[in-house]
């Protein structure tokens, strides 16, 4: 979609000031006017904070599916499986629900998947209703009955994520993955910004390809080989999820307004109920790296939601090593021996981390 911002004007902005107000965000006196001014502005950025997503302002792909996301409320709808599945706060409230009783034990992405439907079953079965895996009335009541226990239980079920293969003869697969979306231009032009994100990542990517490879790993990129068209983030999530990997790895570049920001920070999933234990250690062990070899700023690894830490079904880590936005930080990371060096600690922290 077309990146919503500051200025931008019409039925689209319209159509996000209405879910704005309708989740209970202040849009300030004028409310629903089809201009994204300050106050759609601070709504959007609250929104973004409230759901563990970066703090732009700026509406992208991932932001408007969080907005439409957040409109569906458990109970709004019967839920199954289907394709395409059913994605939505409803369905993350109910894999919260199901996971804080013990039936499930994945990422609550809020995608109504085979995982959510086979713990649903399980749930019905142990309540001895109908086990059709369909979240209906009769299955909504007992839920309901059981909302007192499940708000005063805290879950101690992570993500649940497929143990990796220590067979000799099976290659483990890392997933490498970058994308083309940036928010904030800094009073430099999107252009420029992408074309160097695009350029830097890409050349990390690869570099870390080879190093992987080299060592016998199996590697998958999201992005096509070709680079004509570099796909968006759910189309990414999508065949990564398809490839059956066991690690994935995503390279981004920070951006800030405050020119002088850098460092490096690195991402694992973090739900209301839990978080990836496996992407935590896996981001601390890259962080330390990154941070220790290359001199870095450290600006820590954090527990957040993101799309590529969320909806995919592996073990995921977000890694930022550097802010475009900073001039001198910038000039290294264009710099093809600083690109290699933190491919290598990519490398080495991948193979740490599976050595333990």
């Amino acid at each position: 979609m077309t990146l919503i911002r500051k200025g931008s004007k019409g039925a689209k902005v319209v159509d996000i000031q209405r879910r704005l107000k309708l989740l209970g965000y202040n849009l300030g006196p004028l409310e629903i006017d089809g201009v994204f001014g300050i106050e759609t502005e601070n709504a959007v950025k609250k929104f973004q904070q409230d759901r563990y997503i970066s703090i732009t302002g700026v509406v992208d792909d991932e932001c408007w599916q969080e907005l439409v996301d957040a409109g569906y409320k458990i109970g709004d709808r019967m839920l199954y499986l289907k394709e395409p599945p059913f994605r939505g706060d409803d369905v993350k409230t109910l894999q919260i629900w199901l996971k804080t009783l013990g039936f499930f034990k994945n990422n609550e992405s809020g995608i109504f998947d085979k995982n959510t439907q086979k713990a649903l079953i399980e749930f019905q079965k142990n309540m001895r209703l109908n086990s059709d895996g369909i979240l209906g009335k009769e299955t909504l009541v007992y839920l309901e009955k059981l909302k007192r226990i499940i708000n005063e239980k805290k879950s101690s079920n992570f993500p649940f994520i497929k143990k990796i293969s220590k067979n000799n003869n099976e290659k483990e697969k890392i997933i490498l993955d970058y994308g083309k979306s940036i928010s904030i231009s800094n009073n430099k032009t999107d252009k420029i910004f992408l074309k160097n994100k695009l350029i830097i990542c890409n050349n990390i990517v690869n570099y870390c390809k080879e190093l992987l490879i080299n060592d016998g790993f199996d590697v998958f990129i999201t992005v096509d080989e070709s680079k004509k068209n570099i796909p968006g983030i759910y189309n990414r999530i999508k065949k990564a999820n398809k490839s059956n990997g066991d690690l994935l790895i995503s390279i981004n570049l920070n951006f800030c307004n405050d020119i002088n920001a850098s460092g490096s920070s690195c991402y694992y999933f973090k739900g209301l109920k839990s978080f990836s234990v496996e992407g935590k250690k896996l981001a601390e062990i890259i962080q330390e790296n990154l941070i220790k070899k290359l001199n870095m700023n450290d600006c820590r690894v954090h527990g957040a939601a993101f799309a590529i830490l969320k909806d995919t079904n592996m073990t995921s880590v977000l890694v930022e090593p550097g802010f475009i936005t900073n001039d001198y930080e910038l000039s290294k990371l264009n710099d093809e021996s600083y690109q290699k060096n933190i491919s290598l600690c990519i490398f080495e922290a991948i193979k740490r981390y599976l050595n333990d």
